[in-house]
């Protein structure tokens, strides 16, 4: 039993991976491919990804895709070991091993689940999907088994899924292990995304009514995603990552990390209120004073800012503060630099008025006006990266910063809290299934669907969920906050699509829609262009190539994506 426990924590470990969640999969890959983000400067191969040119020698998808087969080959080693222990094992384990092989089977699937999001092109009706692995290779010839057509592979998720919902029913008091309702929500994710909608409405409903899950209040789910472990494994959540800070492991390196190390690459920048100050810029010039707990590479993109509804200009440079006292301690209060008062009102009016999407300050800080905790602990402003000045240009951007899983709290280098963070990665939650379950419904129950999107979409202001209310949509195809900023935009009049977007921003769950709606030519066109440059639509931008090494490693006989 002890034994098939450490194979069945490997399996868990599989997600932990260095290239996958815990550091790669989403800041270098995920939000580059979904324009969430963009970098300061030209960095690596991020930036060809954020260009719809995944290349296949980006060193980022083959970290993705073998930290993926790796995950596959641990979780396979459990339900293996598992298997061969069962026919000896006393009765009284056998209840706890059919558990443990549920979870690893969840592993197995949510592997799968995460490979073709990435490595699938599921818009073609040829596609090819990934190697269906079964157990662990025994020969070279197992060690190389052939793409599977796309829907080979997502029947193979799909029965994985179903095995293990039968083997984990009844198991759901461990918050911290996979559940029965986790291996449900997988499942309807899995059946949407294989476009099986209607094999998904009875697992949606069944979610939905049977599994005690609710909606967050507003006061819980705004404070619900960052480094606070009062929030994690909450009502909402069917599913998450599970990360552990790690005060003695600086940074998700050396394979497995209990840490996540992705917030390092998207740390905040702060003022630092003691910067010191040699000479004084000229009138609308930015003086540097921002700090950092990690490397903040990234901001949020525009596109991304305007789309949920903030159409103020680009901020102007800061102005002197007329009350500042020099004799006095800096503080937010009494700093020689304040965000233009005419400025910070209109930002004021747009938060406080709801004239854009709340979900806005959840996800992202807004430079000079947002806090944060800084240096000494002190409460201190969201700043701008230094290269907002010296390559990007202070006039040239928002400056947004992604805030989702950082911590607000503490601003640290070194073994800080941006290097191994508590941050949990919700995969499935409530908020999710409703809006699947209204994408299932809405061409025959459009009443119903539209009651399921408001329930999201009126907790995001603030209100309850379950009454109607003055931010109510009154059709599926009402204006969005999208709308604001582009009425050519898909979302634009879509509050399904819209909802999901703004609900789940950054939570990796975006481009998983872009394929299911194949709407990547509208992302394009939307976004326009990154640091890297215009963004260019190409149909095979649908799936990312299979790299090169992996190719290499199977003589060849590995069968490359479409038209790469």
């Amino acid at each position: 039993m002890e034994h098939c426990d450490l194979l069945l924590n490997s399996a868990y470990a599989g997600g932990h991976l260095h290239d996958l969640y815990p550091h790669t999969m989403l800041p270098f890959v995920m939000w580059m491919i979904d324009h969430s983000q963009d970098t300061y400067e030209v960095w690596d191969s991020r930036n060809d990804l954020s260009i719809n040119n995944g290349l296949v020698d980006c060193g980022y998808l083959a970290g993705v895709y073998g930290a993926s087969m790796k995950w596959i080959q641990y979780s396979n080693t459990a339900i293996q070991g598992i298997d061969s222990y069962i026919p000896n094992a006393p009765s009284s384990e056998i209840d706890q091993l059919n558990y443990m092989k549920g979870q690893a089977l969840f592993q197995r699937a949510f592997a799968y689940w995460t490979a073709q999001i990435f490595f699938e092109l599921e818009s073609k009706p040829d596609g090819l999907g990934f190697p269906i692995i079964r157990e662990p290779a025994t020969d070279v010839a197992s060690m190389m088994p052939p793409r599977a057509t796309v829907a080979e592979t997502w029947d193979f998720v799909i029965e994985t899924l179903e095995e293990a919902s039968t083997l984990l029913e009844g198991h759901n008091t461990d918050k911290t292990r996979v559940t029965y309702w986790a291996a449900r929500g997988l499942l309807a994710k899995a059946l949407m995304q294989a476009r099986r909608s209607d094999e998904a409405i009875p697992v949606l409903e069944d979610i939905i009514n049977n599994s005690g899950a609710k909606l967050l209040p507003f006061d819980q789910y705004s404070n619900a995603f960052y480094f606070d472990e009062t929030y994690e494994f909450n009502s909402e959540n069917l599913y998450e990552v599970d990360f552990k800070h790690n005060p003695k492991q600086e940074g998700p390196w050396g394979g497995f990390s209990s840490g996540g190390g992705f917030q390092l690459v998207i740390a905040p920048w702060a003022t630092d209120l003691d910067v010191k100050m040699n000479t004084m810029p000229e009138p609308g010039e930015e003086f540097n004073t921002a700090t950092n707990g990690g490397w903040g590479n990234h901001f949020v993109h525009d596109e991304s800012v305007r789309r949920f509804g903030w159409n103020l200009p680009i901020a102007p440079a800061r102005v002197v503060n007329p009350d500042y006292n020099a004799r006095a301690r800096r503080s937010i209060d009494n700093f020689p630099f304040i965000l233009d008062p005419e400025y910070r009102e209109l930002s004021r009016r747009m938060r406080d008025e709801k004239l854009c999407d709340p979900r806005l300050f959840i996800s992202c800080a807004q430079p000079h006006y947002d806090t944060l905790k800084g240096p000494r602990n002190r409460l201190t402003w969201y700043d701008k990266s230094w290269e907002a000045k010296t390559i990007t240009g202070i006039d040239k951007h928002y400056y947004f910063q992604p805030i989702k899983f950082t911590d607000r709290d503490h601003l640290e280098n070194g073994s800080g809290n941006n290097w191994s963070s508590s941050a949990n990665v919700p995969v499935i939650r409530l908020a999710d299934i409703y809006l699947l379950y209204a994408e299932a419904i809405a061409a025959t129950r459009p009443d119903v669907a539209l009651e399921y999107v408001n329930k999201v979409h009126r907790r995001a202001y603030g209100v309850s969920p379950d009454q109607p209310s003055a931010y109510d949509y009154t059709s599926l195809t009402d204006a969005t906050m999208a709308a604001v900023s582009d009425p050519a935009d898909v979302l634009a009049n879509d509050v399904i699509k819209y909802e999901r977007w703004a609900e789940m921003f950054q939570e990796g769950q975006w481009w998983f829609d872009v394929r299911r709606y194949e709407i990547l030519e509208n992302e394009c066109r939307h976004f326009k262009k990154t640091m890297m440059g215009t963004i260019t639509y190409y149909e095979r931008g649908y799936a990312q190539p299979i790299p090169r090494a992996e190719i290499e490693a199977y003589n060849g006989n590995l069968q490359q994506n479409y038209n790469y």
